[in-house]
């Protein structure tokens, strides 16, 4: 069947827009339980941008230069530096989760998981080799055995992105470094849920010393394209596209491509 040249336009109009709506770049969605900037820049609490209200306080941690501006420093053991976020529900993370952030060492911790921890639940950060660690505790698998490392070491005083996944219904955990798999594992079960407050910035003994940035908790495991697009635009830049500003936004531009 041929088309006019008109409508042919608009059918090529109709299928783009469909695909662009229905693949949207979401900081902040259901499933997003800890949503973390840092640019608020002052005072001693760090502002949740998710519907959960899990605001954190800093515990000696100070605010600094980020990846994107603003971000949070720490000061290794000596300063003890870390953020404290109260328990809650959001925060039982059982049937999967989502770790992301981005992180500058200074020098390698003297022991595994100063990124994110919920001591006995589960953690994601650098260890003191410099590798990704993500740990849990399942119905299954126990907290030493629960594990998942990267291959890779975290270079020291640069910016890297790091991500860790799991999926309680597969049974699989997942680390990335700049958006990329690097250590995939068979673990198995639900995760433990306690109630445990939630650090980032340290463990159960090492503290991190290096600088953090743009903090995503969800409570699913994160496809690795979901990763790469959060990793690019940042969190502002995800939050600061709606559905509306996406459709009008891709409405004009491909009118003008296609001179309607």
């Amino acid at each position: 069947m041929h088309y006019p040249l008109q409508i042919r336009k608009i059918l090529i109009l109709i299928l783009t827009i469909t695909c662009v709506v229905c693949l949207p770049i979401y900081a902040q969605d259901q499933h997003t339980v800890l949503l973390y900037t840092f640019e608020t820049g002052s005072g001693t609490t760090v502002n949740d941008l998710s519907d959960y209200g899990n605001d954190g306080e800093l515990m000696a941690a100070e605010w600094g230069v980020g990846k994107i501006r603003g971000g949070l420093t720490f000061g290794g053991n000596g300063s003890r530096a870390f953020v404290q976020i109260e328990d809650s529900d959001s925060l039982d993370l059982d049937e999967g989760l989502t770790v992301e952030m981005w992180v500058y060492l200074n020098s390698a911790s003297t022991a595994g998981g100063t990124g994110a921890t919920k001591e006995g639940a589960y953690k994601v950060g650098p260890r003191n080799d410099q590798r990704v660690l993500l740990r849990m505790t399942t119905s299954s698998v126990g907290w030493g055995s629960a594990v998942v490392i990267s291959n890779q070491a975290l270079a020291l005083n640069k910016w890297v992105h790091i991500a860790g996944t799991y999926d309680a219904e597969a049974g699989d955990g997942k680390v990335y470094i700049d958006g990329e798999l690097e250590s995939e594992g068979s673990i198995g079960g639900d995760i433990n849920t306690n109630d445990a407050v939630l650090w980032l910035g340290r463990g159960a003994g090492p503290f991190l010393d290096g600088r953090m940035d743009e903090v995503r908790i969800s409570n699913i495991a994160r496809t690795q394209k979901e990763i790469q697009q959060l990793m690019s635009v940042g969190i502002e830049g995800a939050l600061s596209v709606t559905p509306n500003d996406k459709l009008s936004t891709t409405w004009g531009h491909l009118k003008s491509r296609l001179k309607m």
